[in-house]
């Protein structure tokens, strides 16, 4: 892919900024110009590690600074949950394009409305959610819009991942304590497969039931949901933060058969015969390079923000209905 001069701005630091930043500097043309943190080391050593030789990056302490001295076309925000919606809307009211690691926001409202302004002012904003990307799920996504297995009347999906010593830090707390606006596990890597769900089946949900099984702390180890989606077919959703191995998988359960799609992986069952392996596409590159493609060629963003939102939605109900041990319906 062939591109030329864009310039992108950085905030928010941790694993995910550097590694969105490694991707984004693969692509021909694309510069990143600032990166920025509250923290001013933070935001030292991740210009540093973005610099080339002849290509300094400059730091900055806050998103505006950057925006002022660089004036990048894009910003790419990394920063925790709670604080993705502030430089979402002061990158766009500057002009920028904006892409935001998942979740777009932490609540519904500020959701529509960072939706609303880059509607408003003709400007890209991209969502994280990458497993809309997987082979799997797209090849999954064509077969039941396909009726590959005849009307689809049960849904399961489950996300399992390892309990580290990391995730105990102070620094990475908000990932896991629902008493952080935005936090725990359902939010962090839960709204992933919330997000699958939703965009394979193209549906949405209007009604749900949860509960949330927490440490004596408060931390969030499991999340189990009871979801309608629209045209009444029920899902259920299990998300857990203390799994000795890392899982993923959707199961759709058909009048005719059943799709079991995994991270890697596509097989489809008929009666009692064994699993037949679906070929799968050729994966299709980033999120990070979809959403430079976006800016330069117009493709389609893998998740615009407006596609974001019922997922911001549903993440809202099953946090309230673990909170309040009832039905929470969605508008």
């Amino acid at each position: 892919m062939a591109t030329t001069g864009l310039k992108i701005g950085i905030i928010g630091r941790g694993p995910a900024s550097a590694a969105h930043a490694d991707r984004l500097l693969a692509i021909e043309g694309v510069s990143l110009v600032g990166c920025a943190d509250a923290d001013p080391s933070a935001a030292r050593a991740l210009a540093d590690r973005c610099s080339r030789p002849g290509r300094p990056v400059a730091s900055f302490a806050d998103l505006g600074g950057l925006i002022r001295e660089t004036s990048p076309d894009a910003v790419a925000i990394f920063t925790p949950h709670p604080s993705h919606y502030r430089p979402a809307m002061d990158a766009l009211q500057a002009g920028c394009h904006v892409f935001v690691e998942k979740p777009l926001t932490t609540n519904v409202q500020e959701a529509v409305d960072i939706a609303g302004v880059a509607k408003g002012r003709d400007r890209k904003v991209g969502v994280g959610h990458h497993f809309r990307l997987l082979p799997s799920l797209v090849r999954a996504r064509e077969m039941l819009a396909e009726g590959a297995i005849g009307p689809v009347r049960l849904i399961t999906a489950t996300m399992a991942q390892p309990w580290l010593e990391s995730h105990q830090t102070e620094e990475n707390a908000w990932r896991f304590d629902p008493r952080f606006a935005g936090g725990g596990i359902l939010a962090d890597s839960g709204i992933q497969l919330l997000d699958a769900l939703l965009w394979s089946t193209g549906g949405s949900a209007d009604l749900v039931a949860a509960i949330q099984a927490r440490e004596p702390s408060g931390l969030d180890t499991v999340t189990a949901a009871s979801i309608r989606l629209s045209d009444g077919t029920p899902a259920t959703v299990a998300i857990s933060g203390v799994s000795p191995v890392p899982l993923f998988e959707l199961v759709y359960h058909g009048e005719r058969g059943r799709l079991r799609a995994t991270d890697a992986s596509l097989t489809e069952e008929r009666g009692d015969g064994p699993p037949r392996p679906i070929p799968l596409p050729a994966p299709s590159g980033s999120v990070d390079a979809n959403f430079v493609e976006a800016i330069l060629e117009g493709v389609p963003l893998c998740c615009p923000a407006e596609q974001a939102v019922p997922t911001i939605r549903l993440l809202e109900a099953i946090a309230r209905s673990a909170t309040i041990g009832q039905f929470v319906g969605l508008a």
